[in-house]
């Protein structure tokens, strides 16, 4: 299995571009309805990622398919999320849902996925200054292969991608 090392750098990102959502943004609803489909597309693995107030990416157990994780971190005992592995090919969707009680202009997350060869501390600087475009940075969006807009607390986020 190849781990997709590259998907770290969304870390660190997702820790630096947590911040002012905008509220009128169109989001992704959980709903079971919804929640069912997803889960009867077989050939597409859901990863289901909680963004939490410490600026953490947390998952509620380990007994999700690819994944590693490392401390505890946010409320409930979740843990911190260190590695996502995939086959070259695979189709990963990352379901993104932010919980937090503090106004989306104070704590809102994203899932930004790099390519390996970016600089992340580059690309970070650059999307700190770029809260205008939900901290994507217009000039380094080349480096990116997939990310979500911002959810602010109770909102769910998604993307799907193919693993290269």
């Amino acid at each position: 299995m190849r781990y997709l090392t590259y998907l770290f750098p969304f870390v660190l990102l997702l820790v630096t571009a947590c911040g002012g959502g905008s509220d009128n943004k169109t989001r992704v609803e959980s709903s079971t309805k919804a929640q069912n489909s997803i889960q009867q597309a077989s050939n597409v693995r859901t990863i289901d990622i909680i963004g939490v107030d410490q600026m953490k990416s947390v998952v509620k157990d380990e007994s999700q398919q690819g994944i590693t994780t490392g401390t505890k971190a946010g409320n409930g005992g979740m843990l911190e999320l260190e590695t996502i592995s995939a086959e070259p090919g695979e189709q990963i969707r990352i379901r993104l849902t932010t919980q937090s009680k503090l106004p989306a202009s104070a704590m809102s997350h994203n899932f930004v996925l790099l390519m390996l060869s970016t600089d992340v501390d580059a690309f970070s600087q650059a999307a700190i200054k770029d809260k205008d475009n939900e901290y994507i940075p217009s000039e380094m969006t080349d480096q990116i292969i997939a990310h979500t807009d911002l959810a602010a607390g109770g909102e769910t986020v998604e993307v799907t991608f193919t693993a290269t």
